[in-house]
């Protein structure tokens, strides 16, 4: 059996093991809520039932049934139902919301996405809010120090989904990265388009852009161009071919344009630079 002893302060999901505050938590059905934000308090908003969009500080994102999002104060945000049924759900905002290495009233960075799609992984979330919902119109005297705890309790398990959903993201964009990275080093001497690049690694191309420039720091074309221009530079460096053979090889067949991308990315003409590494001249072109 598994045993658990009370977390020091230095273990706790909050600083100085200060505990969140709930200032309210209500179901919701809605079509639409246009943007709007809380300056004096964050929000957890659950999705139950239904689907739709979000979109937070200009970045729009699905929502379906177990996924929720994480609004920090002053953070816009706007929710649309779609498929003719509105979104059902709960919502809920803290304040004196003290996250460790976070500003106040934030769950995440402001880096981290605010929305975690967890499906099934959001059930003991669902259940913590349950609980949290009965407790707060619970007119007992115990009400309110039972909500203080199992806010903290709903904030602590959130972060943890999204850290995990985040971690499963991360992991997922490192191999997509690996993958369309191998698949460029095998092809990049063969005429290649984003398009085409895209449906071999079964993705959109916006996502595998946005993907491949985030792990490799420059776009999948602009990667083909430093692999060709440093074959290019080997050829030049070790070898008596044309210039002009050498662009067909590298993938180019107009040699104008070869010699022009070259001296974009390496600062010099491919003759300059074979004389650079070579120190001799007279090469045919």
């Amino acid at each position: 059996m598994q045993e658990f002893g009370a977390p020091g302060r230095e273990h706790s999901s909050f600083e100085d093991g200060s505990l969140p505050v709930l200032l309210y938590i209500r179901p919701f059905e809605m079509e639409a809520e246009g943007m709007h934000s809380h300056p004096g308090y964050a929000e957890l908003v659950l999705v139950r039932g239904g689907s739709g969009t979000v979109n937070v500080d200009g970045q729009r994102e699905r929502l379906r049934a177990g996924d929720f999002v994480l609004c920090g104060a002053g953070e816009p945000h706007s929710f649309r139902a779609e498929g003719g049924a509105p979104m059902t759900g709960v919502s809920c905002g803290f304040t004196r919301l003290l996250v460790r290495g976070m500003e106040e009233n934030r769950f995440v960075g402001h880096q981290d996405p605010p929305v975690v799609h967890a499906g099934a992984d959001s059930e003991a979330l669902d259940t913590l809010l349950r609980v949290l919902e009965q407790a707060a119109f619970n007119q007992n005297t115990a009400s309110e120090e039972v909500c203080c705890y199992l806010s903290a309790a709903v904030v602590t398990v959130a972060l943890r989904i999204h850290r995990a959903a985040t971690e499963r993201v991360e992991q997922t964009h490192y191999e997509l990265g690996v993958r369309t990275r191998m698949y460029l080093d095998r092809h990049y001497l063969e005429p290649l388009t984003l398009d085409q690049l895209a449906l071999a690694m079964g993705v959109s191309k916006y996502h595998l852009s946005r993907v491949f420039t985030g792990s490799v720091g420059c776009s999948p074309m602009q990667y083909v161009i430093r692999r060709r221009m440093a074959r290019a530079q080997t050829l030049l460096a070790s070898t008596d071919q044309t210039v002009r053979h050498i662009a067909s090889q590298c993938g180019y067949d107009n040699y104008n344009y070869f010699t022009a991308l070259f001296h974009k990315t390496i600062g010099m003409t491919p003759r300059e630079y074979r004389k650079s590494v070579q120190g001799r001249t007279g090469h045919r072109s």
